[in-house]
């Protein structure tokens, strides 16, 4: 008897001793920075002329690794000249769209499956938006997924979310969610936080308010928590835009369940509706949303069939026009950017 208890110690630790280790650090702290890459910024001058428009774009990169991206069964491992390659895709695509602010979800910073690349650094290099801010959401020594193969697992993991800007950025501040309680405690250990960053830009003197967000995507009164979380942080809080993937459709979305991965089912959602508490404005009017649902469709990139990702916006700001970025880059992700442009320093507009 004390043999088999010997036997069997024998074999648990040094699974107890690999689990300890690649949950490390156990609890993820709110931990950001923000920074600026020192590059002459291409076509565009940083003079003190005032620009008239601000053009803003959200985009879940998924990494650059495009379809597939969350480990299912059409994830392999890439080599990093795939990921530079859609790293091209992204910062053009970023250019084309005369982005003066990017919200990027689904970054990596230094991970494993994407050959510790530091995507924010590379895309702030490319794109000539040399101030950034990144907000870390998923940090362990070990992801073990997909979980068969082992050569398949993504491995370290150091990612987030992370904000592009043209103008300086004067404060990054992150906001961890709480994790879905439905799931075991090892389970959540090894999962990725949700969260809001709220970047402040200054534009001239003006200060502006920001909030990159992604909400929960699998677990539906998690999401409505955070959902209601971020309202009320919104009414005490004087906001200017709030965007991100907050993988919520529309209300009166004719499709809400059926895709392609059967898991997707969106009847039980409710936070689109918890949304509407916000003081800020979304970009798409819901009426024009549902006359050609089609035409907004962030979800997937490839053959789209839902919006998933949103772009509000404080009453005084004056909006101007707005569309989702179809196009050559769409491979490089599993979600399609937004874009929203508004007149900037508009005279009518007076912010307190």
């Amino acid at each position: 008897m004390k043999m088999l208890m010997v036997v069997g110690l024998c074999l648990l630790a040094p699974v107890l001793i690999f689990f300890v280790w690649a949950t490390y650090p156990w609890e993820l702290s709110p931990r950001w920075e923000s920074g600026l890459i020192g590059v002459e910024r291409t076509g565009v001058s940083d003079s003190n002329e005032r620009p008239t428009t601000l053009t803003l774009m959200s985009w879940n990169m998924a990494y650059a690794y495009g379809m597939g991206s969350e480990g299912t069964p059409d994830y392999i491992p890439r080599d990093k000249a795939f990921y530079g390659q859609n790293l091209d895709r992204i910062s053009d695509a970023v250019k084309l769209a005369g982005a003066d602010v990017v919200f990027l979800q689904e970054i990596d910073f230094a991970s494993s499956r994407s050959h510790h690349m530091d995507q924010l650094k590379i895309l702030a290099q490319k794109t000539g938006l040399k101030h950034w801010a990144r907000a870390e959401s998923w940090r362990t020594q070990y992801v073990p997924f997909p979980y068969w193969p082992f050569n398949r697992q993504f491995g370290r993991m150091l990612s987030g979310g992370a904000m592009l800007s043209r103008w300086p950025i004067v404060k990054n501040e992150v906001h961890l969610l709480t994790k879905p309680t439905a799931k075991a405690w090892w389970y959540n250990l090894f999962y990725l936080y949700r969260y809001f960053q709220v970047v402040t830009i200054k534009v001239h003197g003006r200060e502006m308010k920001l909030v990159n967000l992604h909400l929960e995507a699998f677990d539906h009164a998690t999401k409505d928590a955070q959902a209601r979380e971020l309202v009320d942080y919104a009414k005490k809080t004087k906001l200017d835009f709030i965007a991100g993937d907050f993988n919520m459709l529309p209300e009166g979305a004719m499709k809400r369940s059926g895709f392609a991965n059967p898991a997707d089912v969106y009847w039980e959602d409710k936070s689109y509706t918890i949304l509407k508490a916000l003081p800020l404005t979304e970009i798409v009017e819901h009426g024009a949303y549902l006359q050609k649902e089609e035409n907004w469709f962030t979800f997937p990139s490839v053959r789209p069939d839902r919006r998933l990702d949103y772009i509000y916006h404080a009453p005084g700001w004056s909006f101007m026009s707005a569309e989702v970025v179809s196009g050559a880059h769409a491979s490089a992700s599993d979600h399609l950017p937004i874009r929203a442009t508004f007149k900037l320093f508009d005279p009518e507009f007076i912010r307190d």
